[in-house]
């Protein structure tokens, strides 16, 4: 009497493995897609909130280019009036904003537009605004986040 398995047997238990692992990992990425977006978006949140705060204060949002301009890795000067504590270029492609503008269409700094694209799925890409100068707002006007995937900007 043998003790032990076939390789045949082996060979199954070996294809029914691949074929869970095949599942799963697509299926994990995924989750940690949508819980990246969520994250991003509460954060994206903040920096609305930050930016508003901010623009109650001076009476204008940071600007693009003069001092102090708005740097889109470190979030400046936000971050250190004390306005933003978040962390979100950690989830951003090259760790930093895509794009920032604060357009003088409606006078120096009356409106801002921030857009980031989140690292783990380039498709999705978020729009921290209030203004109508956002690229991917099309010239509508946006106030809060929006989430830009698959050619359709949604409101969260």
């Amino acid at each position: 009497m043998q003790k032990g398995f076939t390789i045949i047997e082996i060979l199954i238990v070996f294809a029914i493995v691949a074929v869970l692992v095949a599942i799963a990992i697509p299926e994990l990425h995924r989750a940690r897609v949508k819980a990246e977006t969520g994250a991003l978006a509460g954060d994206g949140r903040s920096l609305y909130s930050a930016f508003r705060q901010y623009y109650i204060d001076h009476g204008q949002y940071p600007n693009a280019t003069s001092a102090p301009a708005f740097d889109v890795v470190t979030f400046e000067p936000l971050r250190s009036d004390r306005y933003y504590n978040g962390n979100m270029t950690r989830a951003l492609v090259g760790g930093r904003a895509d794009a920032y503008d604060s357009p003088d269409d409606l006078g120096a700094n009356q409106e801002f537009w921030i857009e980031v694209t989140l690292v783990l799925d380039p498709s999705i890409r978020f729009v921290v605004a209030d203004s109508n100068d956002a690229p991917l707002g099309g010239g509508q006007w946006l106030d809060g986040v929006y989430l830009f995937r698959n050619g359709v900007l949604q409101h969260l």
